[in-house]
């Protein structure tokens, strides 16, 4: 079971406060069997709720109860949650039962 806890805040960019989540959005957990499934979910969330690159704060994806690393906005996960050019791309594989 995979699973993250959106971690959100504000755009300076478009007049909101970088110390808080936009207005109205809720911090919420999301989970699901396939990383697939979740990204599909992630992505949902991201939608009804506007955020943008600039409110996505990289949270912490976690298989059952272990960090596997961290999730950008573009659904790619990271070793560490601030992206530096020392940071290794972690890739998901999953068994297909096809």
């Amino acid at each position: 079971m995979y699973s993250i806890k959106t971690e959100v805040c504000g755009n300076p960019d478009y007049g909101q406060n970088p110390n808080r989540p936009p207005y109205g959005v809720r911090v919420k957990t999301i989970k699901a069997k396939t990383y697939a499934e979740l990204l599909d979910k992630v992505r949902e969330w991201q939608s009804d709720n506007i955020i943008g690159g600039g409110n996505w704060m990289n949270p912490t994806l976690m298989s059952d109860s272990e960090i596997v690393g961290y999730m950008s906005y573009n659904g790619k996960i990271w070793s560490d949650q601030s992206i530096t050019p020392s940071t290794m791309q972690i890739h998901i594989r999953e068994l297909s039962n096809v």
